[in-house]
């Protein structure tokens, strides 16, 4: 059985908030380092996407790249119908990475205020 997408093989993981805003939660081995000035905060940032930032979904490929237009992540995610449709109504995304490696510890990580988070402006090129 292959568990990609579902965050238990260390590989990142699609969620929606409660007010239907996606979500990719990127495990710390899944995801290249986060740097210092590139926006990311342990806080709850808000709904405006940090400045060069940006994502685009391609039926189940996602391609999220650093102001500049560097990759930061580049791969499969298990995106459902909703997850899509949501990311095509909010234009945003919000990316969610710490120092865990799958959703096995992403409890202990966020309980310990050891994530960091960065909001990024996303399209879709299929619809949903």
């Amino acid at each position: 059985m292959e568990l990609t997408g579902t965050g238990l093989r260390g590989s990142p993981w699609p969620e929606l908030l409660p007010d239907r805003r996606p979500v990719l939660v990127v495990p710390a081995m899944a995801g290249p380092a986060v740097l210092s000035g590139e926006g990311w905060t342990a806080h709850v940032p808000g709904c405006d996407p940090a400045p060069g930032w940006s994502a685009v979904l391609d039926g189940q490929q996602l391609a999220v790249h650093r102001p500049g237009g560097r990759p930061w992540y580049e791969g499969p995610v298990a995106a459902g119908r909703q997850w899509q449709r949501a990311l095509r109504a909010h234009r945003t995304l919000l990316l969610v990475t710490g120092p865990f490696a799958g959703v096995l510890d992403f409890r202990a990580a966020a309980a310990t205020g050891r994530l960091l988070l960065l909001t990024v402006a996303a399209r879709l090129t299929d619809p949903p």
